[in-house]
Order: structure tokens, then C-alpha cells, then sequence
């Protein structure tokens, strides 16, 4: 089953310059604030990075995080040493795998329909991994025509996430919603019945202070609500290995 994006998904989520918006800095920076609070000095993998929006983002806050994509697509200028593509993160070279300390998957797992057999694969090739970090779409309630159309499975929940844990035999760390003040208007669009926008427009210069406007809310907004206050994303973060202490 095909589970790397098409060019023409590849088109409409990647545009020129979407690492400039709001929803992609935003959860950089959520990441690299989870990632130093957990192991500042770790080795991590983006596992389905896509044209390297995260791991740009990630390396510009000081995060040690390359990334490797299944499909093979053109990295974003700036990252191309950072990212290799056309690669089953598997099959890199084991003294490669060796040196990792940490996965991410960042919304990934959501486009597998056994992703529990994909995470024990990919656990089993890098034998120095003690975390894994995921994000998700959470909220089945939320499920549209985007979901559709860029081939997920499922959204989440946080109580899906800590049985996935289960399931694997992986501790889970911690786990949150995210993205609070979007859940609202796709609750509401869903319920009317209104289709999402498939196109991500990435902000041009004027619009970008508006983008790290909205981005700055939402860092508020994870930081004064509690973690089950519903989000249109979460994240978990997970001890793999039992002889890892935290």
C-alpha cells in the first residue's frame, strides 16, 4: 500500500516558503522545546520528512536532527545535506543508525493502516534509540476532506496514543493536545459540513509577522491550558527502551 504523497500532494503541502507559516513554526517549535527539555545533546531521526520542513526548522533552534524520506522528492534549499531522499530509513547504513538517540515521526504515523508493525521495524533497525516522538492530527471528530485527500487512517486521541504505547510495550512520557485555537472553526466547519482548503499558502513577507503573531499565541496557548483541552494535533513522547532512565 502506497503510503509517500503523490507530486501533486507533494505541490499542494509543500509550497515555496510554508516554513514560514504559522502552523510550521509553531510546531518546531514545540518540538525543539520538548526535544531539549528530554535530551538537549541527542542525535535525533525525522523518519518521513518530507521535503525537510521540520528538520530546517529544528536545526535552526540548535536541535541535532537530520532527517530521511521515503519518497524522492527535493529537499527545501538549505537542507539538502541535512535530508536523504528516496531512502527507507531502514536500509541506511547500520554504523549511520548507530548514532541515533531519538525518532521523530512527525505527522506520520496517521497515514499507516498497521502502524504498530511499521514502529517495531523501525525500532528493531536502530539498536541506540531510547525515545520516539510523534505527532499526529488528533480528533477524529475533526475528520474532512483533507484527511481524505492526504491519505490518513485515522486522527487520534490522546487515550489512543497511550494504547499505542501499550500495544508496543513503550512507556508513555508525556502527552498533549496541541493547536487549541484551530479545533474550534474545523469543529465547526465539519459540523456544517464545510470542505478544508487541500492547498497550504505559504505567507508572503507582509503576512509573515501576522504568521509569528499566531504563532506566539499558540506557544501561550500550550503553556497556560491544561493538556486535555482539545487540540486539532498531539503529541506523545515515548521511553522504547525499559533500561533508559529519564
Amino acid at each position: 500500500m502506497k503510503t509517500t504523497y503523490s507530486d501533486e500532494q507533494y505541490e499542494l503541502a509543500y509550497p515555496p516558503g510554508i516554513e514560514h507559516h504559522w502552523w510550521s513554526a509553531a510546531r518546531n517549535e514545540l518540538i525543539a522545546k520538548l526535544l531539549v527539555e528530554k535530551c538537549a545533546d541527542c542525535n535525533f531521526l525525522e523518519v518521513g520528512c518530507g521535503k525537510g520542513v521540520a528538520v530546517l526548522g529544528l536545526r535552526k533552534e540548535g536541535r541535532n536532527v537530520r532527517g530521511v524520506e521515503l519518497a524522492n522528492v527535493q529537499p527545501l534549499s538549505g537542507v539538502e545535506q541535512w535530508v536523504d531522499s528516496g531512502v527507507d530509513a531502514c536500509d541506511l547504513a547500520l554504523e549511520t543508525r548507530l548514532t541515533y538517540d531519538g525518532l521523530l515521526l512527525l505527522d506520520v504515523i496517521e497515514h499507516l493502516p498497521d502502524p504498530e508493525a511499521f514502529l517495531n521495524r523501525l525500532l528493531k533497525s536502530f539498536p541506540n534509540v531510547s525515545f520516539v516522538f510523534v505527532t499526529v492530527p488528533a480528533g477524529q471528530e475533526l475528520w474532512s476532506n483533507y484527511d481524505q485527500f492526504a491519505g490518513h487512517h485515522r486522527r487520534y486521541s490522546l487515550d489512543m496514543l497511550e494504547s499505542l504505547g501499550v500495544t508496543l510495550g513503550w512507556t508513555l512520557d508525556r502527552a498533549e493536545y496541541f493547536f487549541r485555537l484551530s479545533y474550534f472553526p474545523m469543529r465547526l466547519m465539519t459540523m456544517l459540513g464545510i470542505d478544508r482548503q487541500l492547498k497550504m499558502v505559504a505567507p508572503g513577507t507582509a503576512l509573515r509577522p501576522l504568521h509569528r503573531l499566531v504563532c506566539a499565541i499558540s506557544r501561550l496557548e500550550q503553556t497556560l491550558l491544561p493538556r486535555y483541552v482539545r487540540g486539532s494535533s498531539a503529541y506523545a513522547l515515548y521511553k522504547v527502551r525499559a533500561e533508559v532512565e529519564t
